[in-house]
């Protein structure tokens, strides 16, 4: 279990930087709720509306592999909390959050996307500490096919703050998730294919189990995406561009800054 890096690697394609952003502000913008059995459609392919379902979303995961927190660190690895950039995350055990900058010139608060639990829908939060999370079980990591290019998008001039959010209630382990593995969707495979040649022979006899879908909803499977030898292609296009967002009673409203 995350963190920590792991010696299973995963398929996977390519994706800037900017790209990742653009893509965890369509959630923002569409106020898409948490949900650990339900999938969100949409030009950016099929995705679970959990914490790892957002962030398989923004890095274009192969949607026919089932990640989740247990196996995100197989398409990425651990870098030094100094280093955080826009498109990376913080993982843990049971819940991740997509880096989305630093909110002070001394690297000790930033501001992130995430989804967070039943009853919220995906959101930025600002000002969290970064101490709070690296002593709470969070450990940085990068996703193994970034690349760097275009201008990133301004982050939403609001946000909720991590303090207020808080207060009574814990936002590092969000209560009432689930933090075994989801079940999968009817398309996907908890695992890669038993010959897969990213996998060791210990661990292919695990291959080839698929898990038992429960309470899933009606959905079709993903369309737009081409599986080849070195992971998926997906076809994304224009930008979107940030706008405001619900605020709790305590949220302050903040000038737009760069990241």
């Amino acid at each position: 279990m995350p963190p920590g890096d792991s010696s299973v690697r995963y398929p996977h394609g390519t994706i800037a930087r900017a790209q990742i952003i653009v893509r965890a502000q369509a959630w923002l913008r569409e106020q898409v709720p948490y949900s650990q059995t339900a999938w969100k459609r949409d030009a950016y392919g099929t995705y679970r509306q959990d914490c790892s379902g957002y962030v398989s979303m923004a890095w274009a995961l192969d949607q026919n592999i089932d990640f989740w927190t247990g196996n995100l660190n197989t398409v990425s690895h651990v870098i030094d909390a100094s280093t955080l950039l826009p498109g990376d995350i913080l993982l843990s055990s049971g819940h991740t959050v997509l880096f989305a900058g630093w909110a002070d010139s001394a690297h000790t608060m930033f501001d992130y996307y995430e989804e967070s639990h039943t009853g919220t829908d995906a959101r930025f939060v600002v000002d969290a500490p970064i101490q709070r999370f690296l002593t709470s079980g969070f450990t940085p990591f990068r996703y193994d096919g970034v690349v760097d290019g275009g201008t990133l998008p301004l982050n939403p001039a609001n946000g909720l703050n991590f303090a207020a959010l808080q207060n009574g209630v814990n936002e590092l382990a969000p209560n009432g998730n689930d933090l075994t593995q989801p079940a999968p969707a009817p398309w996907q495979s908890g695992f890669l294919p038993a010959d897969s040649p990213s996998l060791s022979a210990s661990t292919q006899s695990k291959a080839t189990r698929t898990q038992a879908v429960a309470a899933v909803q009606d959905i079709q499977p993903p369309l737009g995406f081409v599986i080849g030898a070195s992971g998926a292609v997906f076809l994304v296009g224009g930008v979107v561009l940030a706008r405001g967002y619900p605020q709790l009673a305590s949220t302050r409203k903040r000038p737009r800054r760069r990241h």
